[in-house]
């Protein structure tokens, strides 16, 4: 058998007994020894496995991206020895393997039943008929033709340990094994009721001599019930206590939900409402305040939407290099810029969507593309620079978008979120998307002034994005998609070059996405 202790990680001082031939290592939940998914980020999905080999246990890397050390050296295949510590990643959670040998099943554990004063002091006679054992009462004799009302009890319960032997000729019983001593619970070892079924056999005995009146059944289970009742007091206590302990944890959970809701409520009623104020009313700024007060934190936010939206975003590429970002609106069609539409017609050749963290290995071929049939291709201009692509397969997750009153109530100011692949980082052997996180400048329409909700669709915002990321998604505070990122301004600047003046042109730190509901005029 293999014992795993977790001595580095989410999951620290926790110790698993594994008894299987092969004892799989990762995060995903169809591991044997499951990493946190959350927090133990350096081990992969799927990233080592024990096996035992007819040499003994044998360690495999399992084409782990952070790789997996024994000792310090990393290692493709490692004989395990006790005590090995082995790490998954070079900063990611460290396991101790311990050898253990299986014990055979043994017989269980025989014990001698301890003697009781009530019985040492009245044994019971012995069945008319049988001469009486050597040191037995004279006047513990019943009479004849009186059978002893202990006897077939005595067939199945230990004698007294201060019993003498019985008298030549003596003979068991009717259903007594001679010789047969039950076994009896180890020394020390309290068992409830044991005084309770003491008093009984010694009632039983005094009322078999003549010495007292056999109790009846009413006053028997009273004596039973008093007893019991007696030896589990301290676990009621601890009922009491666990169950008082799990109503103010649930009552406290109910009252947290009840008020994140209501903050939640309220916060889509006041972006509602500074929604439908022009930009020069007096009152925006006092709903501004309040929606800064009331905006709910979330340190792990942003790791649950990475997490819950990293395989619906996808590399468009042709041949080996990738150019755009596009991601899942539907299980087969993918949104993205029509300028990246555009590019991939002019590029030619078979255009595909890879899928982040896919290696390179999960791709789709593009069948079709469509853009909005407002888009130009036009520097001069903005329009609706949006389109989507069809693809020979299905995503594995499918981005939830952002309904209109959601739309109408994004604004200034608000935390916007973008996943997608960089220029730097457009690696078609190797798509690993990059979390963005940023504010919103302005919504603004195409000509960038103030415009009614309906027509208000050109996105601003601040996220350090370049052209690989043209197509990502725009995630909202609530992680739903609000827009596609589409590029950034240009600014041109005097400078002096060589002694003369020169118009240079820089990318703006500023850049702008489409609101996702014009995909609409494409998707009906």
């Amino acid at each position: 058998m293999l014992r795993v202790v977790h001595t580095f990680g989410r999951n620290a001082g926790s110790v698993e007994l594994h008894d299987r031939r092969a004892v799989r290592f990762g995060r995903a939940p169809d591991n044997d020894v499951v990493f946190d998914p959350n927090h133990d980020r350096d081990a992969s999905s799927h990233h080592a496995e024990a096996r035992l080999e007819a040499a003994g246990w044998v360690l495999y890397d399992l084409d782990s991206r952070n790789g997996t050390y024994a000792g310090g050296q990393r290692i493709k295949r490692h004989p395990i020895a006790s005590g090995d510590e082995i790490t998954f990643g070079a900063k990611g959670p460290r396991v101790r393997l311990e050898l253990v040998e299986r014990r055979p099943p043994g017989p269980p554990p025989t014990h001698a039943a301890p003697a009781h004063p009530a019985l040492a002091a009245a044994p019971p006679a012995p069945p008319t008929g049988y001469p009486a054992p050597a040191g037995y009462p004279a006047h513990a004799a019943p009479a004849a033709g009186h059978a002893a009302p202990v006897a077939g009890h005595a067939a199945g319960h230990a004698g007294p340990a201060a019993y003498p032997a019985p008298a030549p000729g003596y003979a068991a019983p009717a259903g007594a094994h001679p010789g047969h001593v039950p076994a009896a619970p180890p020394a020390g070892s309290r068992r409830v009721g044991e005084r309770t079924i003491a008093m009984m056999i010694s009632s039983a005995v005094s009322a078999a001599t003549g010495r007292s009146k056999p109790r009846g059944t009413v006053e028997i289970n009273a004596m039973l019930h008093k007893e019991v009742h007696a030896a589990t007091a301290g676990q009621r206590r601890t009922t009491y206590i666990l169950a008082s302990l799990l109503v103010v944890a649930l009552a406290s959970l109910a009252a947290l939900i009840v008020y994140n809701r209501s903050s939640h409520d309220e916060i889509s009623q006041l972006r509602a409402e500074l929604a439908r104020l022009p930009p020069e009313d007096p009152r925006r700024k006092e709903i501004e305040q309040r929606l800064g007060t009331l905006h709910p934190s979330n340190a792990n936010f942003g790791r649950n939407l990475h997490d819950r939206s990293r395989k619906g975003i996808f590399m468009l590429a042709s041949g080996r290099e990738g150019f755009c970002t596009a991601f899942a609106v539907r299980p087969s069609i993918l949104a993205t810029n029509a300028h990246c539409i555009t590019a991939a017609k002019r590029r030619g050749g078979t255009i595909v969507a890879l899928e982040n963290e896919g290696r390179g290995q999960v791709s789709f071929a593009v069948t079709s593309m469509r853009t909005h049939p407002q888009y130009r291709d036009s520097a001069d201009q903005l329009t609706p620079d949006i389109g989507v692509v069809s693809i020979a397969g299905r995503a594995a997750a499918v981005l939830e978008l952002a309904t209109r009153e959601q739309l109408a109530a994004a604004g200034a100011g608000d935390d916007v979120y973008l996943i997608g692949f960089p220029e730097r980082l457009t690696d078609a052997a190797n798509p690993v998307a990059t979390f963005l996180a940023a504010n919103i400048g302005r919504i603004t329409g195409a000509n960038g002034r103030p415009a009614p909700a309906a027509e208000a669709w050109l996105i601003q915002h601040d996220a350090r994005s370049t052209s690989g990321m043209n197509g990502s998604p725009i995630f909202n505070g609530e992680g739903k998609v609000i827009g596609i990122n589409a590029g950034g301004y240009l600014e041109g600047n005097d400078e002096t070059i060589s002694g003369q003046k020169t118009e240079v042109v820089k990318a703006s730190p500023y850049k702008f996405g489409m609101r996702i509901d014009l995909l609409d005029a494409i998707l009906r």
